[in-house]
């Protein structure tokens, strides 16, 4: 029991860093884009440097990452105990939606997300794939394989075992 619950912190760590890593990177190449297309000229090291910074001063989306994943990876293990998917497709579905609703909420909360490289399509779409990977992570790392199905029941509590 132990062992799993340290293989869950891991795995859940793993893809909440790959998913913050890549989103934050992906959002920092979105206001560069922004800024070529103005004929600012920025060279290779302003581009790492501004990389770095966004990575670490955007913890704070960190932070709703990692709670938008624990919610997802929830609902998705709770899923998973009535359909037979691969949990690796599940959280890696899981993941997406996560990155979904938080984006989506932070526009609705404040009329425009603080996220400024996913206001447009392609700057959401890749938010949206930093959680499909950061989902996949999660699920890989675990070693999930298709489940049959269990009957609906009044019991909704999630054992550890169910993630696992």
């Amino acid at each position: 029991m132990r062992t799993n619950l340290l293989k869950l912190c891991i795995s859940f760590a793993l893809s909440v860093v790959v998913t913050y890593t890549l989103a934050s990177v992906a959002h920092s190449q979105q206001v560069l884009a922004g800024l070529l297309n103005l004929d600012v000229r920025i060279s290779l090291t302003d581009r790492i440097v501004m990389v770095a910074g966004d990575w670490l001063g955007l913890y704070l989306y960190l932070l709703v990452i990692a709670i938008g994943l624990l919610i997802a990876f929830t609902v998705m293990a709770l899923l998973r105990r009535f359909v037979s998917v691969p949990g690796t497709l599940l959280y890696t579905v899981g993941g997406t939606l996560a990155m979904l609703v938080i984006l989506i909420s932070m526009r609705e909360l404040g009329s425009l997300t603080p996220i400024a490289g996913a206001r447009g399509a392609l700057g959401l779409s890749l938010q949206c794939l930093a959680g499909a990977i950061g989902g996949a992570v999660f699920g890989a790392s675990l070693g999930q394989s298709p489940r049959e199905p269990r009957a609906a029941s009044s019991n909704v509590t999630l054992p550890l075992r169910d993630l696992l």
